[in-house]
């Protein structure tokens, strides 16, 4: 299994579209374990780009706290789980807690980012 933390100045970044880079675990879902992250850059922010360079890289779950309708439905088209980070910031941990199931799966509802506002490729909540 493969969860990706979007990463942006060596930091999760909690806007999935404001990543800059993503750090991929992979995790034993039977030993309930965490691997080594792997730091890879992004593709550039276009619409659609992220969900499906996520996709090719055969992610399987993704945390955010923050995302776009659009990104949403198009990761879960992929197969791609979306988890809610809550308030934890440590991409390990936010790996971990993804992995046994202790976040949410993000809704139009509970991302800071609920599609309301539009702006560049549709979607522009301030979180940049």
């Amino acid at each position: 299994m493969k969860i990706a933390i979007p990463m942006a100045d060596g930091k999760f970044s909690g806007h999935f579209g404001g990543a800059k880079e993503f750090l991929i675990f992979e995790a034993a879902p039977q030993a309930g374990s965490i691997g080594a992250g792997a730091l890879l850059s992004a593709p550039e922010h276009k619409p659609g780009s992220l969900p499906q360079w996520l996709a090719a890289q055969q992610t399987d779950a993704v945390v955010v706290s923050a995302i776009g309708e659009r990104a949403l439905l198009m990761l879960a088209d992929a197969g791609i789980e979306t988890c809610l980070s809550g308030d934890a910031s440590d991409p390990s941990e936010l790996a971990a807690a993804c992995l046994l199931g202790k976040l949410p799966r993000v809704n139009r509802e509970n991302s800071r980012c609920n599609g309301a506002h539009h702006g560049h490729d549709g979607h522009d909540c301030g979180h940049h």
